[in-house]
């Protein structure tokens, strides 16, 4: 489930159907800015996919918790 404190592919698929306007029930867009830079891009959902891929990013994924709370 987006913003419960996992990444998955189902994060980077909300921030995606998001961007493209398509409705997603589950949306928060603090944990959904994954690099951290204070926007919600297409480079948020790409840090994610690249984080479960295990290919190195910069982004802290996964260290911080970040709840929708």
């Amino acid at each position: 489930r987006f913003g419960d404190g996992e990444v998955t592919i189902l994060d980077a698929t909300a921030i995606q159907r998001t961007l493209a306007s398509l409705e997603t029930k589950a949306y928060h867009a603090r944990p959904a800015d994954a690099d951290g830079d204070g926007e919600v891009t297409i480079l948020d959902a790409t840090a994610i996919q690249r984080h479960l891929a295990a290919i190195d990013t910069d982004t802290g994924i996964g260290k911080n918790k970040v709840t929708t709370d």
